[in-house]
């Protein structure tokens, strides 16, 4: 009976990378001062950073060819819109990112009322980018502490979210770019104060939206505080006097 002998397939040997290769040569020469050896390891360090950077970017852009449209299962009443949650973010956006080599995770920074979060996107070789948003513990309605940080989390980690991947979540108010001259946002010291003038009011944050055409209590624009305190006030003042 004839034999035929099973030879395994070889993979075929890499190429030898030019630079790791001058790298071993000039380690092993012993008269080489180490400033040069560590000049060298720096080198490479830079051309491995720039070799994951540049595999960042082909794989970034590949998935979000591919990313399809995220769904809209949430619904503002303040706006009267439908929005992609944070769900739907995540079930839609982390399968299409892995195909890549892609994660997108989130790392919360806490100090006082004061929530920051911190969404990044990684490559398996490593190069990552980060966007980070910041907004007050949310205070609204019966929440306590906690549920008050997880609300906030669970927002910023929303909008951030969409932002550096550059989705629309469906719910961004188109204002013919009269948002850009607004200026900076309540602090946590203004919305604090108009959380206790809302209670105080016998009203709800939902109210004060819909008039301010906001989707949170904490977007109103810092130089309508003023303003909306005082209406605040005046409705205090004239619940007191018909009591």
């Amino acid at each position: 009976m004839n034999q035929v002998a099973h030879v395994e397939p070889q993979e075929a040997a890499l190429p030898a990378d030019p630079m790791v290769c001058m790298i071993e040569r000039v380690v092993m020469n012993p008269d080489l001062p180490m400033e040069r050896v560590q000049a060298m390891f720096d080198l490479r360090e830079r051309q491995l950073a720039k070799e994951a950077e540049q595999a960042f970017n082909a794989a970034f852009a590949a998935a979000m060819a591919e990313m399809p449209d995220i769904p809209k299962s949430g619904e503002n009443k303040h706006l009267k819109r439908k929005y992609s949650t944070l769900d739907d973010l995540i079930r839609t956006a982390r399968p299409v990112l892995a195909k890549h080599g892609l994660s997108l995770n989130w790392q919360p920074e806490i100090s006082g009322d004061q929530i920051s979060m911190r969404a990044i996107v990684r490559h398996s070789l490593g190069h990552s980018i980060e966007a980070i948003d910041t907004a007050p513990r949310d205070k609204s309605g019966s929440m306590n502490h906690i549920q008050g940080g997880g609300s906030t989390q669970t927002y910023l980690k929303r909008f951030t979210g969409f932002a550096i991947l550059g989705l629309s979540s469906g719910d961004e108010t188109d204002d013919d770019g009269q948002a850009a001259g607004r200026g900076e946002p309540i602090n946590a010291g203004q919305y604090d104060e108009l959380c206790q003038l809302i209670k105080e009011a016998g009203i709800t944050e939902e109210i004060v939206c819909t008039a301010e055409k906001l989707s949170a209590l904490h977007d109103l624009p810092a130089q309508h505080f003023s303003r909306v305190a005082g209406r605040l006030r005046q409705t205090i003042k004239d619940r007191s006097a018909q009591k």
